[in-house]
């Protein structure tokens, strides 16, 4: 008995054996749109979440980076400990108190002292503030905040030959 040629074939694979030759080219094609298409959005974001923040002279500060060691273990030695906080309420006038004390809790006097209000992600915002001595080793400086938020505090003090620093990251309302 002869297979008729006008019966359909239970062959499913002879189907799709028929389906497969035409859409191969597609199929490169979907491909290769939809590896396009992830690469674009990996892209933006890449582009869109970049702060833009990098640092100065990196190579220079690398070489640098044994002196840092050596002037953080000199600082160690010192002692010195600090209190800073900042009072005033949104947009008004606000004062950056800053309290320094030796390894044995006495208060420093003296300091010539620099702070800086940094911004981490926005760099036009940055402060530079020169607190001024208030009495019993309490140092004081007012300012105008740009905007809440977080802000790094970096504090250098200076007393001859002698230079302290310490940062801290603040949340001011």
């Amino acid at each position: 008995m002869t297979p008729s040629s006008a019966l359909p074939s239970s062959n499913t694979r002879a189907g799709f054996a028929r389906f497969l030759p035409h859409r191969v080219p597609m199929l490169f094609v979907a491909g290769f749109l939809l590896v396009i298409a992830v690469n674009g959005a990996l892209i933006f974001f890449a582009e869109d979440t970049f702060s833009g923040l990098e640092t100065d002279n990196a190579y220079e500060r690398g070489l640098d980076y044994n002196q840092a060691l050596a002037a953080d273990a000199a600082q160690e030695r010192l002692g010195w400990r600090f209190q800073a906080a900042i009072s005033g309420d949104a947009g008004t006038r606000r004062t950056l108190h800053v309290q320094l004390t030796d390894r044995d809790g006495r208060r420093l006097e003296g300091l010539a002292l620099e702070a800086y209000l940094v911004r981490p992600s926005n760099a036009g915002m940055d402060l530079s503030l020169t607190p001024r001595a208030t009495g019993d080793g309490a140092y004081a400086a007012e300012f105008t905040l740009p905007a809440p938020g977080q802000w790094d505090l970096r504090l250098v003090a200076r007393r001859g030959d002698i230079a302290w620093q310490h940062s801290e990251r603040l949340f001011v309302k």
